[in-house]
């Protein structure tokens, strides 16, 4: 299979976000994006830029905090390993060389746009309040909406305990959300995954929103609680912790994949290392 072109250079890419952030385009978030379709005949496709409605999201390096692209692939890399389903992603090159990063939307089929809501707008709040939550609130909310409840706030209690364990403190309101299909409302593919105590040392809380009352100095009693909050049996709960404990045995080998530098990849597993200890992982 041929990867498809993406003819742009990382100066039109940075102009090109520049405009797409400055418009207040539908892509909200800090991270420059652009919206890109797949075009062109079989064996020869190329990414276009087509506004808002494209199938995939594109993310190019950013000045501010480089290598975010190489970041993120794989930090959703290691969802899949902890066995959360994520959007379907991948690196891509520019036609300069650089790195970015492209996702294809969930909520988007055949250019038809799937209904999905965040949890921003299930909490009735505005974007900007979109860290004023707690993750036991949106527990109630998942479990309130979602067609098979039982098993999304499983899918949900595993995601905000591996976005602990990698150092993502970014996980607010709009990067939970709910997708209707045609098997009812579900807990969404996750995306928009970051190490963000890589990227932003300076910011050490733990989370981003409240879990137990705290964003910081999180332990596993917390986790237990949260667990308990969401209707979690025991039995359950702990076979989540023992299957994190045996997957995590493989981080390593996928941070020493990834297209990390050297001294990004060692921080990267100092911060998984920690976090696990701060849990007693």
């Amino acid at each position: 299979m041929q990867v498809p072109t993406l003819e742009l250079d990382q100066e039109k890419l940075n102009k090109l976000a520049e405009i797409t952030v400055n418009e207040r385009l539908a892509l909200t978030g800090v991270q420059p994006k652009l919206s890109l379709s797949l075009a062109g005949e079989k064996g020869n496709k190329r990414l276009t830029l087509v506004g808002l409605w494209g199938d995939y999201i594109l993310k190019p390096q950013s000045s501010e905090f480089p290598f975010m692209p190489e970041v993120e692939d794989l930090t959703m890399h290691l969802a899949e390993l902890f066995r959360i389903e994520t959007a379907d992603h991948a690196l891509i090159r520019t036609s300069t060389g650089e790195l970015a990063y492209i996702t294809k939307r969930f909520d988007r089929k055949n250019g038809k746009k799937i209904h999905v809501e965040d949890l921003c707008q299930l909490s009735e709040l505005l974007t900007e309040q979109k860290y004023k939550s707690s993750y036991e609130r949106v527990g109630k909310i998942i479990k309130k909406y979602t067609t098979n409840s039982g098993l999304d706030v499983i899918k949900y209690f595993r995601l905000v305990l591996f976005s602990f364990l990698t150092g993502n403190n970014d996980m607010h309101l709009k990067n939970f959300s709910l997708v209707h299909t045609d098997k009812g409302i579900l807990f969404s593919p996750v995306y928009d995954l970051l190490n963000v105590n890589l990227i932003y040392p300076k910011d050490q809380e733990d989370l981003a929103l409240t879990l137990g009352g705290r964003k910081r100095k999180i332990k596993r009693s917390d986790f237990d609680q949260f667990a308990m909050s969401l209707g979690i049996a025991e039995q359950v709960r702990d076979n989540i912790y023992k299957d994190f404990s045996v997957r995590s045995d493989q981080i390593q080998d996928w941070i020493n994949k990834s297209f990390l530098n050297g001294e990004n990849k060692d921080q990267y597993f100092k911060i998984i290392i920690k976090k696990m200890h701060q849990i007693g992982f």
